[in-house]
């Protein structure tokens, strides 16, 4: 067996490994989702290991690189993502193997952090090789409608068109970027980032409100009991002056979808002046593990005290 770096043109292989290893649940296993997440991403390309026997692909581990910043502190990181063995070759090692070997890879590198949320069955191996639970990431949640509208995808289509976040972002420079002034680790709002994560991302719909230079909110519905949840996924307020109105447009945003509630991340809490009246921190966000790799910084990410991670940068992968 050898190890090697993917390419872009093992991609076909890649994703019929993944199907006949993983199914088709979840996310979707297809090309343009996989080249979206792993070679476009603004961070950089992935660090994607293959395990080949007689040329052949038998095992696949990706880390995608993630940045996280506050005021003028930065963060390199690495998500566990697609990890998958050829049905032929399970119980042979190989998911250890490229995992550590990614670790090491990483390490050199200078990456500070691995983080992931597995599912149950996977967690017990994470932690064996080192990972720790850090806990479910906090959630808060917003009063919605007295009268909340019964989930209906054709409504929400329109809703989503009469947000589109495509237009927004296509308003903005492309070299704009928010003040990292938060006081706790995020990911950074940029033209780019957006662009990549809410416009270009071929698995969901986003919708958004943005003023450029005052205010923004990205965020997408969800079915809730035969309901709405409205998620926010990012959130920013430049200019305190215009956070009247950054309430009252959401306020419209809000009356058009009458959902049952609202949820947001604890990035949206940072600030108490932001236009919410959000209950919480619930535990009920997804389980998050992680790993110190190089110790450059010291900073601790196993708790959420010093990090504060947006619904949109953890939902996804």
């Amino acid at each position: 067996m050898e190890i090697v770096n993917a390419q872009i043109k093992d991609v076909p292989e890649i994703i019929s490994l993944l199907k006949s290893s993983l199914g088709e649940k979840l996310l979707p296993k297809t090309e343009e989702y996989f080249i979206w997440k792993h070679f476009k991403n603004p961070f950089g390309p992935s660090k994607i290991l293959l395990a080949k026997e007689k040329n052949k692909i038998i095992g696949i581990r990706a880390f995608m690189y993630w940045k996280w910043i506050k005021k003028n502190q930065q963060v390199l990181s690495v998500r566990a993502v697609d990890t998958a063995t050829s049905p032929e070759y399970q119980g042979k090692g190989i998911f250890k193997t490229l995992t550590m070997q990614a670790v090491k890879e990483c390490s050199e590198e200078g990456v500070e952090l691995v983080f992931n949320s597995p599912n149950p069955i996977s967690m017990k191996g994470y932690l064996k090789m080192g990972w720790s639970y850090i806990g479910r990431m906090p959630i808060y949640i917003g009063m919605g409608s007295f009268l909340p509208k019964r989930y209906s995808e054709e409504k929400l289509n329109n809703i989503y068109e009469d947000y589109e976040i495509g237009k927004s972002i296509n308003d903005i420079s492309s070299i704009w970027e928010v003040d990292n002034a938060d006081n706790k680790f995020h990911t950074g709002i940029s033209h780019s980032y957006l662009k990549w994560r809410y416009v270009d991302c071929p698995a969901t719909k986003y919708g958004s409100i943005i003023m450029p230079g005052d205010f923004g909110m990205v965020f997408r519905f969800k079915k809730i009991k035969g309901y709405i949840e409205l998620r926010v996924c990012e959130i920013w307020i430049e200019n305190e002056a215009k956070e009247k109105e950054f309430k009252k447009a959401l306020n419209e945003l809000i009356k058009k979808v009458r959902p049952l509630f609202l949820s947001g991340s604890i990035s949206v809490m940072q600030k108490e002046n932001y236009p919410f009246s959000f209950f919480g921190p619930f535990k009920m966000g997804p389980k998050i593990t992680s790993r110190r790799l190089a110790k450059k910084s010291g900073i601790n990410f196993n708790h959420f005290n010093n990090w504060a991670p947006s619904i949109g940068s953890i939902e996804l992968f």
